[in-house]
């Protein structure tokens, strides 16, 4: 595992007096090849109970939408897969529902949903 970057970019985009942004974005590399690695994804998916909502032909590109919790609204991830030197790195997008709300809160809590996201899916190799 050669990164663990999470980007909380809520806070860059209310300065700059756009729209409140909620995206967090993580990457790290596992020894699996792309191909593998999108089996496995699709599995953890499948336990977290995300929905698949479009993947490319080639699989490296997985849009999928999370479910409600208790404690949070649905969110929108995507998953992008790059060939490395040493297998392939798991790129996560994950950010509010386009239908739903944004709240100031949702940046942090969306890259902690991210981080443990993450976890779960680099756990699965």
């Amino acid at each position: 595992m050669a990164s663990d970057t999470v980007e909380d970019t809520t806070e860059q985009s209310q300065t700059k007096g756009e729209s409140m942004s909620s995206a967090a974005e993580l990457s790290e590399d596992v020894t699996a090849d792309p191909a593998t690695a999108k089996q496995k994804i699709d599995q953890v998916l499948s336990t977290e109970k995300a929905t698949i909502v479009g993947t490319a032909p080639d699989g490296s590109v997985t849009d999928f939408t999370t479910r409600k919790t208790l404690f949070s609204w649905e969110l929108e991830g995507r998953i992008t897969l790059v060939p490395a030197a040493q297998g392939t790195t798991i790129h996560l997008v994950l950010e509010t529902h386009h239908n739903r709300p944004t709240a100031l809160a949702d940046g942090m809590k969306n890259a902690r949903s991210a981080k443990k996201l993450m976890e779960k899916l680099t756990a699965a190799f």
